[in-house]
């Protein structure tokens, strides 16, 4: 399937999000609930139990959807000649040609030095873009992704507006070899531009870029990661992310968790955050429709005698809501039951939240793996995988659903175990940082 047909499906899809012209407009909120792992617990213990905040956007009229302002910033260095640099032109021209006269689009492109082809501006005339695109994008030079990520974030800056969608797309095959080129220099961009409410999604073309880099700049700013192992799956990848791009139904959301007395916050499982004393605070820059996002805490309940309710936490959420402009905000208090008895505490389990949380101590696990094949200890690598993977498959859950998402994680474990077995040390590696990237924050699979 090529590009142009590829768009067509996703708007489309789009489209019948809605059913028939005199479809009844859903509710324009974001679906948020909380629940503990384990809600009821036995009398005098004290056990780790899991907090889930999750957050389900609303579904999404296409013809509603909210602006854009995107900032492509593709890497036009040595490496990138050939066939990478046609398919990064091609990936661009069709983002031209799926964006309209409401969007606002810049082109940045980088080598040893920075280039602003495309000014930002509202999208006027096509031909003269995707000119533009066609004969400036040529291969030369070495890799200053610093200085080209920092330009796309100048130049998205320039029409940042709440009520829009800001994105910068990264296309980049190589290591950063010209300015600054660590990880930690390059999280710091993603920061900045989480702070101006800008989601930066990072593309890692071949198996010769830096993958803990780029997820970083990803992670930081909550965009999207993605491994292009093959120059022709980048069609799919960036159609995979307009998708996303186009169905934004909420930005700047503040997930705010204040713990009882006697309630220890212990740590977030997946997704980066805040705990200071008893508050955790945690930020997602967008969330899109019909998909889930959730945080993830670990927490140490206090404890308390048979039938016994003592509180657990405040939760407290507020986010933009794109749809009717305004800040929606919701909370809600949760609290936990004693019991004697163990099999009231096994019937009452919450499945779903269960498996969630053994997802994200698997990703954590697997972080592990990844240091494990940095040290050549690739026997290890695989154990841990492996482990991993027999551990969300023997779950102790009934419930169809529960179970079919365990064993679903269990195989995504399984698939990068091949690869290690089959492929490079690098690819393997960088599509292990990938899934780990994906679960750790719920990012939608392309598939």
């Amino acid at each position: 399937m090529n590009l142009k047909h590829l768009f067509t499906s996703l708007a489309l899809g789009l489209l019948v999000m809605t059913t028939g012209a005199n479809a009844q407009e859903p509710a324009q909120k974001v679906a948020i609930k909380s629940e503990l792992a384990s809600p009821v617990v036995l009398e005098n213990t004290q056990d780790k139990n899991y907090l889930k905040v999750s957050l389900v956007g609303f579904p999404l009229n296409a013809s509603k959807r909210s602006p854009i302002n995107l900032a492509l910033v593709i890497d036009r260095s040595g490496s990138m000649g050939g066939d990478r640099i046609e398919q990064a032109k091609e990936a661009a021209v069709m983002a031209v040609n799926t964006l309209s006269s409401q969007d606002t689009l810049s082109v940045v492109i980088y080598d040893d030095v920075v280039d602003v082809i495309v000014p930002p501006a509202k999208v006027g005339n096509k031909q003269t873009l995707i000119s533009q695109i066609r004969e400036r994008v040529t291969a030369r030079g070495g890799t200053a992704l610093f200085a080209g990520v920092s330009r796309g974030i100048k130049e998205a800056s320039q029409y940042l507006k709440k009520e829009q969608v800001n994105r910068i797309i990264l296309l980049s095959d190589g290591q950063a070899n010209v300015g600054p080129s660590s990880t930690g220099e390059l999280a710091e961009l993603g920061k900045i531009a989480a702070r101006k409410g800008i989601a930066i999604t990072t593309m890692g073309i071949g198996d010769g870029y830096n993958e803990d880099l780029m997820a970083a700049i990803a992670q930081y700013s909550d965009g999207n990661h993605v491994f292009v192992q093959n120059t022709s799956d980048l069609e799919k990848a960036f159609a995979h992310e307009f998708g996303d791009v186009m169905s934004v139904v909420a930005q700047d959301v503040v997930v705010e968790i204040k713990v009882a007395d006697n309630v220890k916050p212990l740590r977030l499982l997946g997704r980066e955050g805040e705990i200071r004393g008893d508050t955790v605070t945690v930020k997602l820059n967008q969330l899109y429709a019909n998909q889930e996002k959730y945080v993830m805490l670990e927490v140490l309940p206090a404890k308390g005698s048979a039938a016994q309710r003592k509180p657990l936490a405040d939760v407290n959420v507020s986010y933009d809501n794109l749809a009717t402009k305004q800040k929606d905000r919701w909370d809600e208090k949760l609290a936990m039951r004693y019991t004697a008895s163990a099999s009231e505490v096994q019937k009452e389990q919450v499945e779903d939240v269960v498996v969630d949380s053994a997802i994200q101590k698997s990703a954590i696990e697997n972080e592990r793996a990844l240091e494990l094949i940095d040290e050549g200890k690739m026997e290890e690598a695989k154990a841990v995988l492996r482990e991993s993977s027999d551990a969300l498959n023997s779950l102790p859950v009934s419930a169809p659903a529960a179970k079919m998402k365990a064993q679903a994680s269990a195989q995504e474990n399984l698939q990068v175990l091949e690869k290690l077995e089959t492929e490079s040390k690098e690819v393997s590696r960088k599509s292990l940082k990938e899934q780990n990237y994906k679960t750790k924050n719920q990012s939608s699979k392309a598939n």
